[in-house]
């Protein structure tokens, strides 16, 4: 009988126990399948978020809605204070850390207030189950409120408190088309989230659980009164003192909703669409410094706009990192009737003389030339292609440096021939991206500024030379990595361009400026484009590269715009206004120095009178002695001159000459400059001639000529031109092989044309000859 009662007895509590196993068993079963066939839509607990635009230092500069229209910025929990967090647990959820997402009490509590008053006064619903309903919007039935339940239990075992959190933060409604903390810190308090003050955060923390009538800037007093109720309520519990309790409700919240943030409009509109995919870019933009540079270009252009300037553009890049700081697209990106929203700072246009530098730093790096080589300043003519200078003057020859300090045309279109693409591919690799056509449809004018840039990329392309010649792309973001760097010149050659650039006693300067005694050490260089529609002035120190655009965004002209005049100024300013360092670039070991003629710029002979001392790059810059001062041998009875061979037959005298480039000596002639005048030889002499052929200058080779009917022949006559040194006395011109006539070197003779194809041939009185072929149609 005991026997049977302890085994009656061992079989309830196995039965129990059984019974026990299966209430626990059966829901976690059940919650499992129903797991399989209604997973989770995770995605569901993130919505497309607005394009957040912030500085360097975090300061949102600019937000946009997001594609179904909302206003919602992703915040980190992190980035909510800690105060907040405890809060809202304390008013919505005191058991939060220690439920399984739903609180059975809560529940039962809810669903015994509502049976008392017969309508639904109460949710009972944890912070867990509100996600759940803010990701499933539903009607607020039994029904929804059990599907809330599945969802917290699936939301609770994926994720954890911490994150639960954060969900709840960005997913939670503020009002109209505000979601989540983020955008509802700067709505309702222009502030980021991560700096509410309690006050603040206690105004925030019961706005969701009536979103339109608890909004301050819809009902104020609603909304005062919520936020002190939830005041004591902590007070109550231990989390506000009385003291803070005090402050908080006599703390004002702002009345109306913010405006959303629109700094920096350009740039923000810039990153917007290169980033059109990322909700939160940190961009390298220094506020402090596009500030300043907004407001020195607005008023730079006050005074300007009645002379008809109406906008301008700035950048500012850091050299070191490539980081653009400053980007001002215009004086007013409001400004409808000037164009105001046109981003000056990334649209095309000309530049002027601004590409100059580029051209002569090529030239150092290949060794073309050295700064005190003599170049051409005269008059020239590439098949019908005539620039002039832009005073309209010429100097007739002209150290590089001071072509390049002087932003002589004609010098630089003749370097531009003997570099020929190779320039237009330069600019290319150094991240000109408007050049779109092959370098034939530029040709020579592209030195000049026929082709378009950009002022950003200009801007880089100038940093360049401040960082040793190497190129690397801008930086517009901080996680942008820094790209493909290419050396496009040497450091010696960046140093040389830098130094010429940085000479003060340039007429491409603002006036007085050389006495300035708040005169910040840059090297820079200014441009006026065609027709005066475009004033640029860009300039470097180790820290920064600053480029200044100064124009009207419809093209029209104005005899004001000179970069030199409205340009130069205001980047002076603003590099005045950055409080950059002193400190210089060095002057990098592959530099040296030596003594060159004064005149032809190459290394010193025996016989050049004079010598200046340049930089110059050893084993690349040119290294043949100066072959412009010449010894000869000048017979004293005659004053002719004499061969090495003949010499000891007469009386003589050794003299010094100074023997020019023909198309130099040939303008100096036409002009009425001196010019060495070198004896003829004696006639029993034997010495070959070592001077070049003439140089034919009109007309050109091959060059076609269609006569006019009714046009009197004498009208049509062609200009019969040469260039030789100032060894030769006399040309002598052939038509057909007939002798046409003679003058001396710097007369213009003219040829009556005839129809068909003919050979002109010029000779000189040392008999050196050249030919060219026209035809007649």
């Amino acid at each position: 009988m005991n026997l049977f009662k302890k085994h009656k007895g061992t079989n309830t509590h196995q039965w129990l126990r059984r019974l026990i196993i299966a209430l626990f068993l059966l829901p976690l079963i059940a919650f499992l399948i129903l797991n399989l066939l209604y997973p989770l839509p995770i995605d569901k607990l993130t919505r497309d978020s607005s394009t957040a635009v912030y500085s360097k230092n975090g300061e949102l500069l600019s937000l946009y809605l997001s594609d179904d229209d909302f206003w919602r910025i992703r915040t980190e929990i992190e980035d909510i204070p800690q105060f907040m967090q405890k809060a809202l647990i304390e008013y919505e959820d005191k058991w939060f850390y220690y439920h399984p997402g739903v609180n059975p009490a809560s529940l039962v509590r809810a669903f015994a207030a509502n049976i008392k008053s017969g309508r639904k006064a109460c949710g009972g619903s944890t912070l867990t189950m509100q996600v759940a309903r803010m990701m499933e919007p539903k009607p607020r039935t039994y029904k929804s409120k059990l599907v809330e339940i599945f969802r917290a239990f699936q939301i609770e075992s994926r994720y954890t408190k911490k994150e639960i959190l954060a969900i709840y933060f960005n997913l939670a409604p503020y009002g109209g088309n505000i979601e989540g903390i983020g955008a509802a810190s700067y709505f309702y308090f222009g502030k980021s989230s991560a700096v509410l003050s309690k006050s603040d955060s206690l105004a925030l923390v019961g706005l969701p659980n009536s979103p339109n009538h608890l909004r301050p800037d819809l009902h104020y007093e609603q909304a005062v009164r919520h936020r002190d109720k939830i005041a004591n309520l902590l007070n109550q519990k231990g989390l506000v003192s009385n003291e803070e309790l005090a402050d908080i409700i006599a703390d004002t919240i702002p009345e109306k909703r913010f405006h959303a943030p629109s700094s920096a409009p350009h740039y923000s509109r810039l990153i917007k669409r290169k980033y059109r995919n990322d909700a939160k870019i940190k961009t390298t933009l220094d506020m402090p410094v596009q500030r300043t540079c907004e407001d020195l270009l607005s008023e730079h252009l006050s005074p300007l706009m009645k002379r008809g300037i109406s906008n301008g553009a700035v950048v500012v890049i850091e050299n070191k990192t490539r980081a653009v700081r400053a980007m001002v697209g215009s004086k007013d990106f409001y400004d409808s009737i000037n164009c105001g929203q046109v981003n000056g700072a990334i649209s095309p246009r000309s530049p002027g003389s601004a590409l100059k530098p580029f051209v002569y730093a090529l030239a150092f790096n290949e060794g073309l030339i050295s700064p005190r080589t003599m170049l051409s300043d005269v008059p020239i003519n590439y098949s019908g292609y005539t620039p002039s200078n832009y005073s309209d003057n010429h100097l007739g020859s002209v150290s590089a440096e001071d072509a390049l300090k002087f932003s002589l045309n004609i010098p630089v279109i003749n370097l531009h021939s003997k570099l020929e693409n190779r320039f237009y591919n330069l600019l290319k690799s150094g991240g000109i991206t408007t050049l779109t056509k092959p370098y034939e449809h530029y040709g020579l004018p592209l030195a000049l500024g026929a082709g378009e840039v950009t002022l950003l990329e200009l801007t880089n392309l100038y940093s360049t030379l401040a960082s040793d010649g190497s190129y690397q792309p801008y930086r517009l973001t901080e996680s942008q990595t820094d790209g493909n760097s290419k050396q496009l010149f040497s450091d010696a050659t960046s140093y040389i361009i830098t130094e010429i650039l940085a000479d003060i006693r340039r007429p491409d300067l603002p006036d007085c400026w050389e006495s300035s005694v708040n005169r910040p050490k840059i090297a820079g260089k200014t441009g006026t484009s065609y027709g005066n529609r475009d004033a640029w002035s860009i300039g470097y120190n180790p820290e920064y590269t600053i480029g200044v655009w100064i124009g009207n965004f419809s093209a029209r002209e104005s005899d004001n715009l000179v970069g030199a005049e409205v340009a130069a100024p205001l980047l002076f300013d603003i590099f005045n206004s950055l409080n950059v360092s002193s400190s210089w670039f060095a002057k990098p070991e592959s530099i040296g120095t030596r003594k060159v003629c004064s005149v032809s710029g190459m290394p010193v002979n025996g016989y050049c009178p004079h010598s200046v001392t340049e930089m110059y790059i050893p084993g690349i810059s040119p290294s043949v002695k100066c072959n412009m001062h010449k010894r000869f041998y000048i017979d004293d009875e005659t004053g002719m001159r004499l061969t090495v061979a003949n010499r000891h037959e007469h009386k003589h005298t050794q003299k010094v000459y100074e023997i020019l480039p023909q198309k130099i000596a040939s303008w100096r002639k036409r002009m009425g400059y001196p010019v060495d005048e070198i004896p003829a030889l004696l006639q029993d002499s034997s010495f070959p001639s070592s001077e070049s052929n003439p140089v034919i200058l009109s007309p050109q080779n091959t060059s076609s000529f269609v006569l006019q009917k009714y046009v009197p022949v004498e009208h049509q006559r062609i200009l019969l031109k040469a260039s030789v040194s100032n060894t030769i006395k006399q040309l002598f011109w052939f038509v057909d092989g007939e002798l046409l006539t003679k003058c001396a070197p710097h007369d213009d003779q003219f040829y009556y044309p005839t129809l068909g194809n003919h050979k002109i041939a010029c000779m000189d009185n040392e008999g050196n000859s050249s030919t060219v072929q026209i035809s007649i149609n």
